[in-house]
């Protein structure tokens, strides 16, 4: 055996004892390239953006997020609806979709199915959140005529990313992690550079639609060729059994949707009170640092979210102590790793006004205070513990969160408004962090614990698909 193949082995040996396989590999590196490369789009933004276009360009992403309200979270249904039908399924040796005869009909028609419903949710998206999108955004200090244009463009491409995304989702249900991170890691290596370029070129707030053009185009070629034959196959086949959606997804997908407004008013909601409360300068300073934070916290899910599949094929066949291993460790590593990243994270901006270097100056005014940005931490890794709690209890398909997620949404909504209103970003800061730890953490642990008891012990005596798909919820 060769030294580089000794190396590789071995190489694959340490990543497996801290978890990472080749689907969190991918995920992880993708993660790993936005937050190595993260600080170079800051300074690039620092130096060739006004703090006005800095809000701008944050606002916007805040803004694209209510496409939740169009989508109805059903992505997350698909995932978790095609895990279970994938215990019996396989790609054969041509990439054709091949197995269990009742349990492909059943997939084909979760497709189908949805694929009518985001191309419906697509069309609207573009034609609400576009106009309503400009009328917020026309509140700010720059010209129309800077921000209307890549405005209008974005909106449209981002139309487009959602009307693929039940492709990309039946894909993630279907255990193909390896391959769609492979394509998320193209989309963040593609995306940087192109946004590099065009900041560079001075053309501004291009940039973010720059990036959009590059996942929708990386987005096609997944499902358009490297999966043609995939899909293909899904068009050719007969229905003989398909999925009930009144029984088996809506019961899921209506709380799920609900629950993403209320995500929405969670993780989004921060930057457009501070435009409304503080304008576009300092929405632009808390833009920047909610981003950073949010790709550390994606970064350390990749532990987790790419066990979304095999969670649910666990549950499908009844295998609840494997389930239950695998949850921990995953989670386990997840919050260690968040820690690592948020503690470099303060650490930096804690030292850069001690910085003798014009750029570290630059950079200073563009984040949040240190004492801010250490609360909003807090508070995200707080919050990286009710993330994995709710993987794991939708992978039995089923969805206590609804009247929580409400609560918690309600409390950050009036607290953040309320103290951001009085106090400015500080304020909303400390409000948000609060809401996490005192209310949304012990909610959705207490939540954990009794669906964890009760389902268990209800689906031993019961076949292990039928148990999965029950969606009553765990008593309080």
């Amino acid at each position: 055996m060769s030294i580089a193949e000794g190396t590789r082995r071995w190489l694959i040996v340490q990543l497996d004892r801290i978890g990472v396989d080749a689907p969190v590999f991918f995920s992880v590196i993708a993660r790993a390239w936005q937050l190595l490369t993260g600080p170079v789009t800051v300074t690039l933004m620092a130096v060739f953006f006004s703090p006005e276009m800095r809000g701008y360009f944050y606002t916007f992403g805040s803004v694209l997020a209510l496409q939740v309200f169009f989508e109805l979270s059903l992505h997350i249904v698909l995932i978790n609806a095609a895990s279970h039908e994938w215990a019996k399924l396989k790609i054969d040796e041509v990439g054709e979709l091949a197995g269990d005869e009742a349990a492909q009909s059943r997939l084909i028609s979760l497709l189908k199915t949805s694929l009518k419903w985001y191309s419906v949710a697509a069309v609207l998206f573009v034609l609400l959140c576009g106009p309503g999108g400009a009328v917020f955004l026309a509140s700010g200090s720059l010209p129309l005529a800077e921000w209307i244009v890549p405005w209008s463009v974005l909106v449209v491409l981002t139309g487009g990313l959602l009307a693929v995304q039940p492709l990309s989702a039946i894909l993630e249900g279907c255990d193909q992690m390896k391959t769609v991170n492979q394509y998320r890691f193209r989309q963040a290596v593609f995306g940087t550079l192109v946004v590099w370029a065009i900041i560079g070129s001075g053309l501004g707030l291009w940039a973010a639609a720059g990036s959009a053009a590059v996942r929708l185009g990386w987005e096609l070629h997944l499902v358009g060729v490297h999966y043609r034959r995939f899909f293909q196959s899904f068009f050719r086949k007969t229905l003989s059994t398909a999925i009930d959606w009144r029984i088996e997804v809506w019961p899921l997908q209506w709380r799920l949707a609900i629950q993403g407004v209320a995500t929405w008013g969670t993780l989004q909601m921060l930057t457009p009170v501070i435009w409304g409360t503080s304008g576009d300068v300092d929405a632009g300073r808390m833009g920047m640092t909610w981003t950073v934070l949010i790709a550390l916290q994606a970064a350390a899910s990749s532990w987790v979210d790419t066990r979304r599949p095999k969670f649910g094929q666990l549950v499908a066949n009844g295998s609840f102590d494997e389930l239950d291993s695998l949850f921990f460790r995953c989670t386990s590593q997840s919050v260690a790793m968040l820690t690592a990243g948020l503690l470099a994270f303060c650490g930096v901006l804690a030292a850069l006004p001690s910085v003798d270097w014009s750029i570290a100056e630059k950079l200073s005014v563009a984040f949040v205070s240190p004492q801010s940005a250490a609360v909003l931490s807090l508070g995200i890794l707080v919050f990286q513990i009710p993330h994995c709690q709710t993987i794991y209890i939708r992978a039995h398909k089923r969805e206590p969160f609804l009247i929580p997620s409400l609560i918690v949404s309600a409390c950050i909504a009036m607290s953040v408004t309320v103290l951001g209103i009085k106090y400015g970003i500080a304020g909303a800061a400390i409000a948000w962090t609060v809401c996490i730890c005192v209310v949304q953490l012990p909610l959705w642990t207490t939540i954990w614990r009794t669906a964890h008891r009760e389902w268990h012990k209800d689906t031993v005596a019961l076949p292990p698909n039928q148990a999965a798909a029950d969606p009553v919820e765990p008593s309080p």
